[in-house]
């Protein structure tokens, strides 16, 4: 693993900054570590720490008081979370929690705002980081809203799946994963998957699903 210098220097938010200036950061950022589905952050929460992440993943989730969640975002290693909180005062909008066992680095609200006050250049990435975080909102949203539940299946798949050789491979996603980014039952996503596979579009060995050929554009 990276050290905690090396990460921070290479994250969006402090990318850029001086020597100095990290290592001042680093001298008051503490590590956590947390095993594999460990709710970090509760919805509704009035913490205000920032976190970037070291080593591991997690998944950015809301819900309702009926249990019912949907997973927004995912985040891996050198990305953060938390930005909101600290800026507005505010609860925490959504809930996070580990995918795998991970690493943090947690900043508190005074460290990062008087980084924010005495550095424009963190200021102005941040804008940008929220930026595209709604940009990221709004694409889900829009894609919850206006596509049907095929769609969305293909939207996940494409999305969480990297070259491997000539072929597209998934990280782990079960049924109920994909079911939970696209705001439908486990049961649909099965039906949906159980087509695609005799269909010859894609394979699934174990958690990982392999995109043969180009998937179809309705179902």
């Amino acid at each position: 693993m990276a050290t905690l210098t090396e990460t921070l220097s290479d994250t969006t938010l402090f990318r850029g900054m001086g020597e100095g200036d990290i290592e001042s950061v680093v001298s008051q950022t503490v590590i956590r570590q947390f095993p594999k589905n460990t709710v970090i952050v509760s919805q509704g929460d009035d913490t205000d720490s920032f976190y970037v992440i070291l080593q591991g993943k997690v998944d950015v989730f809301l819900h309702n008081d009926k249990g019912k969640e949907i997973i927004i975002n995912t985040l891996g290693e050198r990305e953060s979370f938390g930005e909101l909180a600290p800026l507005g005062g505010i609860p925490r909008q959504a809930s996070i929690i580990t995918t795998e066992d991970s690493t943090f680095g947690v900043i508190s609200r005074q460290v990062f705002m008087d980084t924010l006050l005495t550095k424009p250049t963190v200021s102005m990435r941040i804008i940008d980081l929220l930026i595209q975080r709604i940009q990221d909102l709004t694409e889900e949203v829009s894609s919850l809203a206006l596509e049907d539940v095929y769609n969305r299946v293909v939207r996940v798949l494409y999305k969480h799946a990297e070259e491997v050789g000539e072929k597209l491979v998934t990280e782990k996603l079960t049924q109920q994963d994909i079911a939970s980014r696209v705001g439908a039952t486990r049961e649909m996503v099965h039906r949906i998957l159980k087509e695609l596979k005799t269909g010859g579009y894609i394979s699934i060995e174990g958690k990982h699903i392999t995109i043969e050929k180009k998937l179809p554009p309705g179902w």
